[in-house]
This record gives structure tokens, C-alpha cells and sequence, in this order.
């Protein structure tokens, strides 16, 4: 598809309500896949980290300004509604079915590459009358073809259903992780509500739900800690200078949930070393683009070493 109809396309999305519904920010974050595609990719796809593509944790950092698993998790929300297409195992981005060329286009394409259409009446083994008496072709080698099942016996259910079950329960928290990280987190956010430790009672038993369902998600402990901390002291701003400060760390229950189902991680604080790191590496890239993308691409952590060094 032409580079000018794609991004026709891209413009026509933006009253999609699909897209409407993620609201304003995973806007702007689809319309920045979508022509990080345009710009780097290939037949409407991306692989990070092959080729001329940088990384997708470097291109998280210096594009977007966050970590590689709140984009993954960007990504991954468009997907299911057909925004895009992700390929986990490979890191391969692609444009959603809409933007996708048509199988017609699919199709001439590939008839081009190969001289073109094959003509319609063309005489094979089974078209030529002069053949129609003859036995078919042996198969070569004279081996006797068997027929392969196409679906597994019923039996074999129950067996599937209790090995998915043992792999869900595998990938459960345990009790000892949940409380080590409980014990962090929960004075934090007793402190980053606005509660007294002195005057106030000191109870955060909420907090060890929070962390359980963060752990289930899959999410580190630093990005759970970052995550409760930032929804807590928001809310508890808001509330203050409506007049209803927060009594009690369960006030903040729904608004911590919510944002763990959506897995919007904050980014962490960037430092000055860090800031001067991103920078260099962001010129090195183009640098290292502009000489033919010779050798390994320039990785953000490199940068962040040599500033540390400084």
C-alpha cells in the first residue's frame, strides 16, 4: 500500500471510536506507532531490533518517554481492538487490518514476482484429454500415504484442562512475595496518602491486595511501588483541596485496581546523568543511521554507564 494512502488512512481513524474510547493519550500513542511504521518499517511492519530498527526499550525511552513494558502494554490494549497487530515473540508490529493491503493487492503482487497470472485453461495431467485414460502418477518413492487425524481424542480434554490449571496456579504470587513487598510499599503509601503516623492508625492492610494483584499482572515490584505511590498521592490531593480529605488507606481501593487493570506504570524520575544519556544515545542513532547502520545499533544502557563513569 502507498505511503500517502496509509497515511490518509491514519487520519480517517482519528474519529474511530474504537480509538476514541482509549482516550487522548493512547491517541497519540497509536498515531506515533503508526508512523514509526510508516517511517521505519517494511510492507506495513516493524521488527525492533533488527536490521536499521532500534530496540523497542530504546525507542520506548526516547520516543515515547516510558518504559518498554507500559508500551508493551499500549500495544497490546490497541491490539484487541484491531488498532494493530503485535507479535510478542518476535517484536514485530504491524498495521491493523484496516490499513492492511487488500488479497487482491496480495495477490498481484505476488503473480507479479513470479511473471504473472497463470493462464486459466492450462493443460496439466488432469485437464489433458489425450491423459484422461491413464492411471494416476505414482507417488514417488511408492510409499503408501496415510491419513493424518485432524483433531485430538476427546479423552485428551481433561488432561489439557488440568495442565492449564497447573500452569495458572504456578504463575500465582506466593504468600512470602506478596508480604516482602506488602511490608515496603505499605508504610509508603500511608505516607504519600498524608496520614500521621503518630496521630493516625497505622493500618495499610489494603495495600497487600494492591500487591497481590500487581504481582498477578505480572508487574515489578519497583513499577508497583511507583504505580500505588503516584495513584495514592493524586487522590489524596484531589481530595484535600475539595474539602473531603481521605480517612483511610481503602478510600484509594477502586483508583489503585483500575489502574493496575490497565497497567499504566509511571515512568520513573529521570535524573540529570540519565537525561544527558538519553540525549546521547538519541544522536548516536541518527548518527549511526545516517553511516548505513553499520555495526551493533547504540543501546540507551551504554550511555547511561559512560555518564555514571563521568
Amino acid at each position: 500500500m502507498a505511503r500517502k494512502s496509509v497515511e490518509k488512512q491514519i487520519l480517517a481513524m482519528a474519529t474511530d471510536i474504537r480509538l476514541q474510547a482509549l482516550g487522548h493519550t493512547a491517541m497519540g500513542v497509536w498515531f506515533q506507532l503508526m508512523a514509526f511504521i510508516c517511517e521505519m518499517g517494511f510492507e506495513g511492519s516493524v521488527t525492533f531490533g533488527v536490521g536499521r530498527i532500534p530496540a523497542l526499550s530504546d525507542v520506548a525511552a526516547i520516543r515515547f518517554r516510558m518504559s518498554v513494558d507500559e508500551l508493551k502494554t499500549h500495544i497490546k490494549t490497541q491490539c484487541e481492538t484491531q488498532l494493530l497487530a503485535w507479535d510478542d515473540a518476535s517484536e514485530t508490529l504491524s498495521f491493523g487490518p484496516e490499513q492492511q493491503p487488500s488479497r487482491r493487492t496480495l495477490a498481484n503482487r505476488a503473480n507479479g514476482a513470479k511473471g504473472g497470472r497463470p493462464p486459466k485453461l492450462r493443460i496439466t495431467e488432469r485437464t489433458d484429454p489425450a491423459q484422461k485414460h491413464l492411471p494416476p502418477m505414482a507417488i514417488q518413492g511408492g510409499k503408501t500415504m496415510e491419513t493424518q487425524k485432524t483433531h485430538a481424542p476427546i479423552a485428551k480434554l481433561a488432561n489439557k484442562t488440568n495442565t492449564n490449571l497447573a500452569l495458572a496456579k504456578q504463575a500465582e504470587p506466593s504468600k512470602e512475595a506478596i508480604d516482602a513487598l506488602f511490608n515496603v510499599i505499605g508504610p509508603k503509601a500511608f505516607e504519600a496518602a498524608g496520614f500521621d503516623p503518630t496521630r493516625d492508625m497505622g493500618n495499610w492492610s489494603a495495600v497487600r491486595q494492591w500487591v497481590a494483584d500487581g504481582l498477578a499482572k505480572g508487574l515489578k515490584a519497583e513499577e508497583i511501588e511507583r504505580l500505588v505511590l503516584s495513584v495514592v498521592a493524586d487522590v489524596a490531593d484531589r481530595q484535600r483541596a475539595s474539602g473531603k480529605p481521605a480517612s483511610h488507606l481503602g478510600y484509594f481501593k477502586k483508583a489503585v485496581q483500575a489502574a493496575i487493570a490497565s497497567g499504566a506504570v509511571p515512568a520513573p524520575l529521570l535524573t540529570v546523568a540519565d537525561q544527558i544519556a538519553e540525549r546521547e544515545c538519541e544522536n548516536a542513532i541518527k548518527e549511526w543511521a545516517r553511516n548505513g547502520c553499520n555495526g551493533p545499533a547504540p543501546k540507551v544502557a551504554d550511555f547511561v554507564k559512560k555518564a555514571a563513569a563521568a
